[in-house]
């Protein structure tokens, strides 16, 4: 289809129903909302579905650019399996095929581009489907059979942009405004005032600036040394800053923040101070209630990974931190707040999950180099949100 076309004719189709095919990560919902919300821009009679697992669905629950949210309880079906729940696991699988076959679709969009999304598309009722270019260029472990991908036509774009090209394949060309927003509820705001008083940041702490450190990563390879992290949020614990530490939580992310730990620990007694500024939030946020914490912070400083998008896509200022990834097409991608710090080195995206060579990207991109990008960030003006209805940000798209 060319860009004077549309594949969903608006006069033929005045209550067509879109189905969003998108499982997750965090990073890969973000990614896709601000199709999903330009879609609906253009034509808002249409009714969107998403398919997305229970690991993400908080992002979307109540989004007003989705009419039906189909969620698979991804936790109880692993944890069936490990159980040896064999029956029930499959129940759990019937059931999402029943809903997805539920109604007839319009259109059937593939944002992931791997076998679980390829398999799902497939099975949906619908004429038209499609798959995005995605993050290497083209669908993946077999997705492409189920539906027909759309061209990248610019190699250099970010995954946001790509995700667009098929929205501008389903409806013509349009201009993409990169918009991102998350619905506020009140008792996710509530749910953060009161997290925060009880650990001693109450009222009186907004006067103290806030800024969050995500030191995790899905990847091994995309993990920044912890004690280099900690040299980080020392240096703007120094400079009074308050530093609070986000995650989800688990025995794997407490035994990395152990550095932290023995800091404070050591600190306690002769810099009591210290231990009041930095804080840590493992696993007591909502993705939701996450997002809440990181509007009221100047900047958040993450590995590659779904909050550090989050951060970005919410309009706050963000350092990516970036090793094996590739910034161009996965950084993130707000500016002026936004930006990533890695080495450049030969190797460098690799894509690799395993590093032969020792991550040199990670254990040579040095504390000091991180720290000078940050305060950089920081000279950056921002628009603070209100947070009345809507959390997100808008950034206009440069027309390829």
């Amino acid at each position: 289809m060319t860009k004077m076309g549309a594949a969903i004719d608006p006069s033929k189709r005045k209550n067509s129903s879109v189905l969003i095919v998108l499982l997750g990560r965090i990073g890969d919902v973000i990614f896709t909302l601000p199709s999903v919300i330009a879609l609906k821009k253009l034509r808002p009679e249409i009714e969107i579905d998403w398919v997305v697992e229970d690991r993400c669905a908080d992002l979307l629950v109540g989004h007003p650019a989705i009419n039906n949210l189909i969620i698979f309880p991804r936790a109880t079906y692993q944890s069936l399996l490990k159980r040896r729940k064999f029956r029930q696991a499959w129940g759990i699988l019937v059931d999402l095929v029943r809903s997805i076959r539920n109604k007839r679709y319009a259109a059937v969009l593939d944002f992931q581009g791997l076998l679980k999304s390829g398999i799902l598309t497939g099975l949906a009722r619908s004429s038209l489907k499609l798959g995005s270019p995605s993050t290497y260029g083209k669908m993946r472990e077999g997705a492409g059979f189920f539906s027909r991908q759309v061209p990248l036509t610019d190699p250099g774009l970010h995954l946001i942009d790509r995700h667009a090209l098929v929205v501008r394949e389903l409806l013509g060309d349009f201009p993409f405004e990169r918009e991102f927003y998350l619905p506020v509820l009140p008792q996710d705001r509530e749910a953060l005032d009161t997290l925060l008083r009880s650990r001693g940041w109450g009222d009186e702490s907004p006067s103290v600036p806030l800024i969050l450190l995500h030191p995790f990563a899905s990847w091994k390879t995309r993990q920044w040394p912890m004690r280099f992290f900690l040299e980080v949020g020392v240096h703007f614990l120094r400079k009074g800053y308050r530093v609070g530490i986000i995650g989800g939580g688990g025995e794997g992310q407490e035994t990395l923040l152990a550095p932290f730990r023995e800091f404070l620990e050591a600190t306690e007694k002769e810099e009591p101070d210290i231990n009041t500024r930095m804080k840590f939030f493992q696993g007591e946020l909502s993705l939701r209630g996450t997002a809440h914490l990181m509007t009221r912070a100047e900047l958040v400083i993450a590995d590659d990974s779904g909050p550090m998008h989050l951060a970005s896509a919410l309009g706050v200022r963000t350092l990516g931190v970036f090793g094996p990834t590739d910034p161009v097409r996965l950084g993130p991608s707000y500016p002026p707040g936004s930006a990533s710090v890695h080495r450049n080195l030969l190797c460098q995206p690799c894509m690799k999950r395993l590093c032969p060579i020792g991550t040199l990207c990670m254990n040579e991109l040095l504390p000091e180099e991180v720290i000078r990008a940050a305060e950089t960030l920081l000279a950056v003006p921002m628009a603070r949100q209100n947070g009345n209805e809507r959390i997100g940000f808008l950034q206009p798209y440069p027309d390829h």
